[in-house]
C-alpha cells in the first residue's frame, strides 16, 4: 500500500472526478493502444490509471491483465515523472530486474511509458512493453507523446460532459466542437466550440445554416442520411476530411446520435493521427512499388519463417494467392532432396553465411522450374528476418545442358582423333623399327633407329591423351616415366652398364607445350646414351622434372666424357641439336648447358596450363 500524502491526495481526487476507474473497455482507447503497441512494433501495449493500491487497465493490447499492485508496477514509477520513462532493458534496471513481470511470464525487457496528465498531476500511462530490448526511435516517441495527449483530450472531454444526459450516448471520443442538427432541413440548431477553435475554421457563425448548402458533396453528409434513414439505434461514427477556410486539410472524427429528434453531433480533430497513419502508408507504399518493380522474386520471412512481405511476381510464377502465402514456410516450395538442401540454406543463411543456391521451384499446378536464390539475414528493432530475391534460371540450365552434350560428342570425336594419330604413330614406327632391323649400314641403323624414338614419343602423348580422356593436357609425370623406360630398352648398350635415373613431381602440361619437351628429353637422353660414354663401361644419366613460381624445370645430365672443348652447340649441325633448339626457342626457354663433368643441360620455361590447341609442329 502506497502512503497517501496531500499531493497524492489531490491526485486521487482528480482522478476519480473523471470516473474512469472500473469502466467498460471502450473502442477507441483499444483502438489508441493497438496504435501504439503497432507503431512501436511491440506486441503488449496498456493504457492505465494508478489509485492509492493498483494499477488498472483501461485498455489493453496483447493480455487481459485488468490490474495489478501499485508497487509492482512500471506504471508507478512513470508517474513519479514529469513526462515519460523509458526502460530499454529490464534486466540492466535495479528497479526492475528482479520484478515477476520481467522474471515470468511475459518476461518484460523493455517498457516505455507516457503520462496522462490532467490539473498538472499524472493520473496515469499510455505504455507499450516488449519481450526484447528495445531503443524507440524519433518517430515511435513523438508518436507516444501524440496518443497520451490524445488520450488526456479524451478524458477531458468526457468530464466535461458527464453530466449532459442527452448526449451521453454519442460523447465515446474526446471532441473539440459539437453541433446539434435538425434532420428535417439540415439546419443547425446549436453549435459548442468546446473551447477550440475547430468549428470556426470550417463552420461559419450563422443561424439556421444548413450543413448541405455548407458542404455539398462532403462524403460524410452522404453517409449520415443513409444512416438516418435505416433508422438504426447504434450512433454513427466515421472518419473523413474537410478543407477549413484556408483551404488546409483537416482530418476529422465524427460521432452522430439522435436524441430528442436531433442530430447531436461531435467533432475531434485526428489531422495528426492521420498524417502519422498516412506516412506509414505512403512509406509503405513506397516499398511496395520498389519490390513489385524488381524483374526477380522478392520474399521476407521473419524469425519462425512466417511469410512477412512478396511482390507480385511470386504470386504469378507460382500460380498461388495471398492467402496461400500465409501458411507457407520457405522449404514449402520445393520438393525431393531440395527440401533438405533450402532448409540447411536457410539455417546457414540466419547465422549470417552469405551465398547463393539453386533449386527447382514447385508451382501450384505441380510444375517446377529451377531458380538461383540469394538470401541474407536481417536484422530490424531487435527482430530478425530472412529475405532476399530468386531469378528464373531455366534458359542457362537448358543452355548448360546443350553445351554439355556438345562438350561430349567433342570429347568423343577427339578420342577417336587421338586413337587414330597413336595407330597410325604406332604403324610409322613399326615401320622404322623394321627398317633399322634389315638395315645393315650402322650409320643408317643409327638415323632410322633415332626417328623410331621420336615418332614412338609422339605416339606415347597421343595414348596417355586417349587413356585420360582430357584432350587439353596430360599428367607429364606418367607418361615422363613411361617414355624413358622405353629409351632405355631400346638404347641401352649392351657391353655397358648405364643406370637411368628419373626424378619427376606431379605436373600437368598443356600439348602444345608437352610434346616439344618430350622430344627434347628423347634427344638429351638418346645422345647421352650413345655419345656419353664411349670407352667406359658404366654410366649414369639424371633427368629431373619439376616445377616452381609457375615455371617447369628440366634438368639432363650425366657423368659421360662431356663435350668436345670446341663444341658450340647452337653451331652443331645434327638434326638432334637443330631440334632441341628449335624446340627450346618454341617453349621460350631459358637454357643453360654445363660441360663440366660430363654434361649437364638446364632449361625452363613458363607453363601455360590453359593454352589449348594442337599448335606444336616439327622443327626440321
Amino acid at each position: 500500500m502506497v502512503k497517501v500524502n496531500l499531493q497524492e491526495q489531490k491526485r486521487l481526487e482528480i482522478l476519480r472526478a473523471y470516473e474512469i476507474l472500473d469502466t467498460r473497455e471502450e473502442q477507441e482507447f483499444d483502438r489508441l493502444i493497438q496504435l501504439a503497441a503497432e507503431i512501436c512494433d511491440v506486441p503488449f501495449g496498456k493504457i492505465n490509471f494508478l489509485d492509492e493500491s493498483r494499477s488498472w487497465s483501461k485498455a489493453n493490447y496483447g493480455n487481459d491483465i485488468k490490474e495489478t499492485p501499485r508497487e509492482v508496477a512500471f506504471c508507478h514509477y512513470t508517474i513519479q515523472d514529469d513526462t515519460h520513462l523509458v526502460i530499454e532493458d529490464t534486466l540492466e534496471d535495479e528497479r526492475f530486474k528482479e520484478s515477476p513481470f520481467v522474471t515470468e511470464s511475459p518476461n518484460v525487457r523493455f517498457y516505455a511509458g507516457f503520462t496522462i496528465k490532467s490539473g498538472g498531476y499524472n493520473l496515469g500511462t499510455v505504455c507499450v512493453l516488449g519481450t526484447e530490448p528495445k531503443q524507440l526511435n524519433e518517430f515511435q516517441f513523438k508518436a507516444l507523446e501524440t496518443i497520451a495527449s490524445e488520450i488526456e483530450s479524451r478524458l477531458e472531454l468526457k468530464k466535461k460532459n458527464k453530466d449532459v444526459a442527452t448526449i451521453s450516448a454519442f460523447l465515446e471520443a474526446s471532441i473539440e466542437a459539437m453541433l446539434i442538427v435538425d434532420p428535417k432541413d439540415y439546419k443547425i440548431v446549436q453549435r459548442n466550440s468546446n473551447e477550440s477553435d475547430l468549428l470556426s475554421r470550417f463552420i461559419p457563425e450563422c443561424d439556421k445554416c444548413s450543413l448541405f448548402d455548407l458542404f455539398p458533396g462532403w462524403d460524410y453528409l452522404e453517409e449520415l442520411k443513409k444512416w438516418n434513414e435505416e433508422v438504426v439505434i447504434e450512433p454513427f461514427k466515421m472518419e473523413t476530411e474537410i478543407n477549413d477556410h484556408e483551404g488546409e486539410k483537416v482530418y476529422l472524427e465524427v460521432n452522430t446520435t439522435r436524441k430528442y429528434g436531433k442530430w447531436l453531433i461531435t467533432f475531434q480533430d485526428i489531422t495528426k493521427r492521420k498524417l502519422m497513419e498516412n506516412s506509414l502508408l505512403e512509406e509503405k507504399k513506397f516499398s511496395d512499388a520498389i519490390i513489385n518493380a524488381l524483374p526477380s522474386h522478392f520474399f521476407m520471412f521473419d524469425e519462425k519463417m512466417n511469410f512477412v512481405r512478396w511482390n507480385k511476381n511470386i504470386l504469378e510464377t507460382t500460380g498461388r494467392t495471398k492467402e496461400d502465402l500465409v501458411d507457407l514456410s520457405p522449404v514449402d516450395f520445393f520438393e525431393k532432396e531440395d527440401v533438405q538442401r533450402v532448409s540447411e540454406y536457410v539455417k546457414k543463411t540466419m547465422n549470417g553465411f552469405e551465398g547463393s543456391i539453386q533449386a527447382d521451384l514447385v508451382k501450384k499446378d505441380g510444375s517446377t522450374e529451377p531458380y538461383l536464390f540469394h538470401a541474407i539475414a536481417f536484422e530490424n528493432f531487435d527482430k530478425k528476418y530472412f529475405l532476399g530475391t530468386g531469378q528464373s534460371v531455366a534458359e542457362q540450365v537448358e543452355y548448360q545442358s546443350t553445351l554439355k552434350n556438345l562438350i561430349r560428342e567433342k570429347e568423343v570425336l577427339l578420342q577417336e582423333v587421338h586413337h587414330r594419330v597413336k595407330n597410325n604413330l604406332a604403324v610409322i614406327s613399326g615401320f622404322l623399327q623394321l627398317q633399322e632391323l634389315i638395315s645393315e649400314d650402322e650409320h643408317t641403323k643409327s638415323v632410322l633407329m633415332s626417328n623410331y624414338n621420336r615418332v614412338k614419343s609422339m605416339a606415347l602423348i597421343h595414348e596417355e591423351l586417349y587413356k585420360a580422356k582430357d584432350f587439353s593436357g596430360i599428367d607429364f609425370e606418367h607418361y615422363l616415366a613411361q617414355m624413358l623406360r622405353e629409351l632405355e630398352v631400346q638404347l641401352s648398350p649392351k657391353d655397358k652398364e648405364v643406370h637411368l635415373h628419373i626424378a619427376s613431381e606431379s605436373l600437368y602440361m598443356n600439348l602444345n607445350q608437352a610434346v616439344p619437351l618430350a622430344l627434347i628429353i628423347n634427344e638429351l637422353v638418346s645422345n647421352a646414351f650413345i655419345f656419353a660414354f664411349e670407352g667406359r663401361s658404366e654410366g649414369n644419366v639424371w633427368v629431373k622434372v619439376s616445377q616452381k613460381g609457375g615455371k617447369v624445370h628440366l634438368s639432363v645430365k650425366d657423368d659421360g666424357i662431356g663435350l668436345p672443348d670446341d663444341f658450340k652447340f647452337e653451331e652443331s649441325p645434327t638434326l638432334g641439336t637443330t631440334l632441341i633448339m628449335s624446340y627450346s626457342d618454341q617453349l621460350k626457354a631459358e637454357v643453360e648447358i654445363n660441360p663440366e663433368a660430363g654434361t649437364h643441360y638446364e632449361m625452363s620455361f613458363k607453363n601455360k596450363k590453359s593454352q589449348s590447341g594442337s599448335s606444336y609442329h616439327l622443327a626440321v
